[in-house]
């Protein structure tokens, strides 16, 4: 349960630590990603604070959840070897999906869906982006 960003933070860094992951190179990654989430809700208007947690497992890969308590506020979960693999344009086009739904959670939160997150996302990538980082999606967690 997600109570304190701040905690929950902590925790995710702790938990790669504890898996074996190198801290260093989560906190590296936290920062690439977190300029990517910055820039992009810059060129979406999105006001609200989106705060990057890396994790060892995500089986979303990336999932974005309004934090409990202070729904003004969302967490961006990134899976690391996941984001390890992805250039800067598949990275900004996972970023802008994720934030596609901040987006439509902040406007029409009764409208989430995966079509209408992308429809959002490019307004900030070009649809041929998406393309490569669903192929890597598919490959990871398998296509139905």
């Amino acid at each position: 349960m997600l109570t304190r960003l701040g905690s929950t933070f902590r925790l995710a860094v702790c938990v790669c630590a504890l898996a074996g992951a190198a801290p260093a190179r989560a906190a590296d990654q936290q920062t690439r990603v977190q300029h990517v989430v910055d820039d992009l809700k810059t060129q979406l208007s999105i006001a609200q604070p989106v705060n990057v947690a890396i994790v060892e497992i995500n089986p979303k890969l990336f999932s974005v959840v309004p934090v409990e308590h202070t729904r003004a506020t969302f967490l961006l979960s990134v899976e690391e070897d996941f984001a390890q693999g992805l250039s800067e344009d598949e990275l900004r086009a996972a970023v802008a999906h994720e934030l596609g739904h901040v987006w439509i959670f902040t406007h029409f939160p009764y409208l989430q869906t995966e079509e209408l997150a992308n429809e959002i996302a490019s307004r900030v990538v070009s649809r041929d982006s998406l393309a490569p980082l669903y192929d890597k999606v598919w490959k990871k967690v398998g296509a139905d």
